[in-house]
């Protein structure tokens, strides 16, 4: 299970900003399916950790079980085939996952700039923000169950090494926009996100990772020892 994730509050552009608060939620927001909806706006961040992918990259090589293998590395813009078991499901037993191709599109760096509208304690005024862009097609007809997001199944691994937790905002925020999963999502339909991060001490988002899916009954998947990893 991952880790609780910050949730920031958000205003629109006649509100008072509120205080930030930590939590376990999810967003709230909708896409439509296959729309792209990553959100940002060029002209206020900084140059780019990796260049967005120019087109979607053909899907790495696959095992026998039609996924791909626990412990590949990948570059960005390259897909995934997993087997994504959803958190409601997570847990004693055997798991078969629900098949989709997963790509991490980009890494990049803004700055606290990006944050004029959400009220940031003196500590997260030192830290740093970062954006991982995001796309997942559903290969199969299974629905998303209630309370469930294969995007925050997604990892990110700083220049130490270290996991970081993604934030996630009560509102829209415009430079990052993390979008939840279509209830109505169906064999070949694609939606698009965006995960923001603030990482302390002048650190940096170097990699991404997906370390859940199939496992035996009473067994952990292998993939959290091999996960799949996008970028250094």
């Amino acid at each position: 299970m991952k880790p609780g994730r910050t949730v920031a509050w958000v205003i629109t552009a006649t509100a008072l900003p509120v205080l930030a608060a930590c939590s376990g939620g999810t967003s709230s927001g909708n896409a439509p399916a296959g729309g792209t909806t990553t959100g940002g706006n060029p002209a206020t961040s900084a140059p780019a950790q990796s260049q967005p992918a120019q087109s979607q990259s053909a899907a790495a090589a696959t095992g026998a079980d039609g996924l791909t293998p626990p412990g590949t590395h990948l570059a960005f813009g390259k897909s995934a085939i997993v087997g994504w078991v959803p958190q409601s499901q997570d847990g004693l037993g055997a798991h078969k996952g629900i098949k989709m191709q997963v790509t991490v599109e980009s890494i990049q760096k803004g700055t606290l700039a990006d944050f004029a509208n959400v009220n940031l304690d003196a500590k997260e005024k030192k830290d740093t923000p970062y954006y991982v862009t995001l796309r997942l097609t559903e290969l199969q007809n299974a629905p998303v169950p209630q309370d469930s997001d294969p995007a925050i199944t997604f990892t990110a691994i700083d220049d130490r090494g270290q996991d970081q937790s993604s934030i996630t905002f009560l509102g829209t925020f415009q430079r990052c926009d993390e979008v939840s999963a279509p209830k109505t999502l169906v064999s070949g339909k694609s939606y698009s996100t965006c995960m923001t991060y603030l990482i302390p001490g002048g650190g940096s988002i170097q990699s991404v990772k997906w370390d859940v899916g199939p496992s035996k009954a009473d067994d952990v998947s292998p993939y959290f020892d091999k996960p799949i990893v996008w970028g250094a």
